[in-house]
């Protein structure tokens, strides 16, 4: 590896990979996707899926054929088996305990304490289906009734097994596309830098990233101008508990999993957190950064010194690089 960054490549990744999702996000407005609401969120979900989550993975692949050093995604499957226990513990342990975090956030804070903005945890079938007419809006005459839903305990506790679920599945699966080139080629790159600037930087670059489809209403609506700098927030608190898991578990496929998995979960909040702000509440406002803040204190403690680093994408050339990614030193840039 080089004794500091390779910023042209940097700068070219970055610029195919948000370029590509800014025509993405266009050519949705152009289509009449104006804003993401309840009537879009099946297309637009599965046009991020397939357009916009790949954007990262392809860059990075580009870039690399570019250096001519390799690719990363050679040495994905690499001492696989050995691997998949830790791989399998810490995903699932990250996933149930970042999603505990955030309800019990939202408890405390919302249904306890009241606090502004967090919103409170249905407790009743009632409630449930007035939330989800709610969400709905236009087509809140086609919501289920109340007497035909879960109890909110129930759907609480299914939440964190179907992220779970989803993360080691499909979402995990699209999930690779961004980790791939976040947690992958970039993080690889930036290493020099320290883990600490290497992940400050990686967070907030993949945060604007989203902002495309963020003011497009995706996520933060109707907070469209806010929302890019809130998931900037939420994405900078990710970014060091997804590098960490891929340190400790030797393998991209952890923060793939991660991911998918966060992306899995989102969704059971929007159906039992009631008068949230998205800005504040989980699973996108401070409350989520704060849970997983948490989380990736935790596994950084934990881990040190059982870390399982995957060979870099390129030839070592300065053991002090090396020694800058696993977190343990921050060399000066």
């Amino acid at each position: 590896m080089l004794d500091r960054p390779r910023y042209r490549l940097v700068v070219a990744f970055y610029a195919m990979a948000l370029g590509w999702v800014s025509l993405v996000a266009l050519a949705l407005y152009v289509l009449g996707f104006h804003s993401m609401s309840a009537g879009t969120a099946l297309a637009a979900q599965l046009t991020v899926g397939f357009l916009y989550m790949p954007a990262p993975m392809v860059a990075a692949l580009i870039v690399e054929r570019m250096a001519g050093r390799g690719y990363l995604i050679r040495t994905l499957f690499d001492g696989f088996w050995r691997k998949l226990p830790r791989l399998l513990v810490a995903s699932a342990c990250v996933v149930l305990g970042a999603y505990g975090l955030m309800v019990a956030g939202v408890f405390v804070l919302g249904n306890v304490l009241h606090v502004g903005g967090v919103g409170e945890i249905v407790s009743t079938q009632a409630a449930l289906a007035e939330n989800i007419s709610q969400l709905l809006g236009p087509l809140a005459p086609s919501a289920p009734t109340a007497s035909s839903l879960p109890a909110p305990l129930l759907l609480l506790a299914i939440g964190g097994l179907a992220g779970i679920a989803a993360g080691f599945t499909v979402n995990g699966v699209f999930a690779f596309g961004e980790e791939y080139g976040w947690r992958g080629w970039l993080m690889n790159e930036l290493a020099p830098l320290g883990a600490v600037r290497a992940n400050l930087l990686t967070g907030v670059l993949w945060g604007l990233w989203h902002a495309p489809l963020i003011v497009m209403g995706f996520n933060y609506a109707p907070y469209r101008i806010a929302g890019v700098f809130a998931m900037c927030g939420l994405t900078t608190s990710l970014a060091f508990l997804l590098w960490r898991a891929r340190q400790y578990t030797g393998s991209l496929l952890a923060p793939a999993i991660l991911h998918g998995s966060f992306n899995g979960f989102q969704g059971f909040f929007l159906l039992l957190v009631a008068s949230r702000n998205p800005l504040v509440s989980a699973p996108t406002g401070v409350v989520a950064w704060a849970a997983i803040g948490i989380v990736a204190a935790l596994l950084w403690t934990i881990s040190r010194g059982r870390l399982r680093d995957e060979p870099p994408s390129a030839p070592a050339e300065n053991p002090a690089h090396a020694a800058a990614a696993s977190g343990d030193t921050i060399p000066a840039a």
